[in-house]
């Protein structure tokens, strides 16, 4: 991504300079010629600003100022005219991160621009990796759910709205968790609500708040979900079981970032993002109308559907190793392992609980094993094999033909090379080998 420039000067010759030369070395240049402006453009988002002083609306600090607003964390460099060096030294003290002298020659704005800059990606970098390791997401970065993680850090760097679609259980709360992480907004609150749980008027409730007065039993003022997630996001799991005459009030809400709590005259003002998810397909709701046309398009501008774990295979070894390490952790047995049979039977179920299911049935194994290698009683009777004796012939060699298959396509994605198919497979190079061998793999 080109790094993004704001230049905020009231001097418009000043400000077009600046924008040529730095457009012509693959900046992405928007400007602004006062400070409430500015605020503006960087909540829209902006890596580096380069921020005059002197404004017409007041001066620079009231910029720093009010960063912390705008949910975004910019490299700031400020410009000062001659003399007036003892306010750079204050500004850089409330936050900014150098300082250039007027009349500034255009080598020295483009190297202090350039570390800048160079200073954003790396802090973008580690916020990602921080966000990474808290959002939960595991996955193979070679398997479908790739571009769903790449297309929701994209997503994450606007307000768009961003609906989820997916079977029951394929992590879209977690999705959603780090789209918050990755935004702007980290550092506010993130907030859930399953609508599929609660009846309309209590939905309701819960979104809005209440007055005191408003209901039997409401003894007191109670603010709601909406206002509880102001600066932060606010996540409608399940959102395809709502109500008509909810969708008129959420869609309301959408429109115009406000409401009024039930029983209440006030208009309540919010400013958040929101991000939704269901199993249902909307498109068919629509049709028969249970779910309003313009809500969806309200709800779906960035809409991403999350493949079933059946279908990503690949995601299964790294995240039955991350609940397994998670659940050995809680009850005191952190050397916990799976025996080849045990992970042969997990990356051959189907999994129609998807996410959900496997971790579930790894907290069943971590709970119920004894030693410390996990086998096949560990494991429940449907995720090694409904049909026959879940423990006879017919069993074990279905395992052995998935296994052949599976080292035949890890195989096939890296052109034959063993030491790459062994760490796709999550596999050590020798022991990839000693089953090559076995199966007789690549032989005539």
């Amino acid at each position: 991504m080109s790094c993004r420039l704001l230049i905020v000067d009231d001097d418009a010759a000043i400000r077009a300079a600046l924008a040529e030369r730095f457009v012509a070395r693959g900046y992405a240049v928007t400007q602004a010629p006062t400070g409430a402006q500015a605020l503006a453009r960087i909540r829209e988002g902006a890596d580096v600003v380069l921020l005059d002083l002197e404004m017409p609306d007041g001066d620079g600090f009231s910029v720093l100022q009010g960063l912390p607003s705008t949910g975004c964390a910019p490299t700031v460099i400020v410009i000062t005219a001659h003399g007036s060096v003892d306010r750079a030294v204050r500004a850089m003290r409330a936050g900014a991160y150098d300082f250039l002298e007027k009349p500034f020659d255009a080598a020295v704005v483009e190297e202090a621009v350039g570390r800048a800059a160079e200073r954003s990606a790396l802090l973008r970098v580690n916020r990602s990796l921080q966000a990474d390791q808290a959002s939960g997401l595991v996955y193979d970065p070679a398997g479908p759910l790739a571009q769903a993680v790449e297309t929701c850090r994209k997503a994450a760097s606007s307000d768009a709205s961003v609906l989820l679609l997916g079977e029951s259980g394929t992590g879209k709360e977690e999705f959603a968790r780090a789209i918050h992480g990755w935004s702007a907004r980290r550092e506010g609150p993130y907030v859930a609500v399953n609508c599929a749980a609660l009846t309309e008027s209590l939905l309701e409730s819960e979104l809005f708040g209440h007055e005191k007065g408003a209901f039997t039993g409401a003894d007191r003022r109670r603010e709601g979900k909406l206002e509880a997630a102001h600066g932060g996001t606010l996540f409608l799991d399940e959102v395809g079981d709502t109500t008509p005459g909810f969708q008129v009030k959420l869609l309301r809400v959408l429109q115009e970032r406000s409401f009024q709590r039930v029983g209440g005259q006030d208009t309540v003002s919010v400013d958040l993002r929101v991000v939704a998810a269901t199993n249902r397909d909307l498109k068919d709701a629509v049709e028969s109308g249970d779910f309003r046309e313009d809500l969806y398009y309200r709800l779906n501008v960035i809409a991403l559907e999350l493949p079933p774990l059946r279908s990503r295979r690949g995601d299964i070894r790294p995240l039955a190793d991350h609940f397994l390490a998670r659940y050995a952790a809680q009850i005191g047995r952190p050397g916990l392992r799976w025996s080849d049979t045990a992970l042969s039977a997990l990356l051959a179920h189907d999994w129609p609980g998807n996410v959900r299911e496997l971790r579930n049935a790894v907290e069943r194994a971590a709970v119920l094993g004894e030693g410390p290698e996990l086998g096949l009683d560990e494991l429940a009777p449907e995720v090694i094999g409904a049909a026959g004796e879940a423990l006879g012939e017919g069993f074990h060699a279905r395992i052995e033909v998935y296994r052949r298959q599976v080292i035949e396509e890890a195989l096939a994605a890296t052109d034959g090379h063993q030491t790459r198919a062994a760490e796709r497979l999550g596999l050590q190079r020798t022991y990839l080998s000693r089953l090559i061998r076995k199966y007789g793999i690549g032989r005539g």
